[in-house]
């Protein structure tokens, strides 16, 4: 029985860290896309500001060369960290499952001690009750 409590506790420990990683994996997603729409607008700014959408002309602005290559670079990033969020995500289902199994491997050790701790009570009082019927029976005689 301590196994088993120590076996569940470990279970949820992994799944609470597992949910851990997810969420933080997915606010640095978050953090990236907005980083990545922001430099996306500062492109479009120093675009229009220059008169020049051609990455290739002489003139076209250096920061916004350097945005584009941010933006780029974040894009990447943006799509292994996705990667990884699919793969946490999905261990997250496989530790939850076994932490439900163990749960209810656990739960029926209990009912079936419950049901047996039940049934010698009742034979218990069964045989209390065999007693006190035959010592009033012996006595009637």
């Amino acid at each position: 029985m301590k196994s088993r409590t120590s076996l569940i506790r470990v279970q949820r420990f992994q799944v609470e860290e597992i949910q851990r990683r997810v969420a933080d994996l997915e606010r640095m997603l978050d953090d990236f896309r907005r980083e990545q729409e922001d430099l996306e607008k500062r492109v479009r700014y120093e675009q229009e500001k220059a008169g020049i959408t051609d990455e290739g002309h002489f003139a076209y602005p250096t920061y916004a060369k350097y945005a584009s290559m941010r933006r780029d670079n974040l894009s990447q990033s943006i799509d292994e960290l996705s990667r990884q969020v699919e793969v946490e995500r999905a261990r997250l289902a496989d530790a939850f499952e076994e932490l439900k199994k163990v749960e209810l491997v656990d739960e029926s050790a209990r009912n079936r001690a419950k049901a047996e701790s039940r049934r010698r009570e009742q034979a218990e009082l069964d045989e209390m009750a065999i007693g006190l019927h035959q010592r009033q029976s012996a006595t009637a005689s």
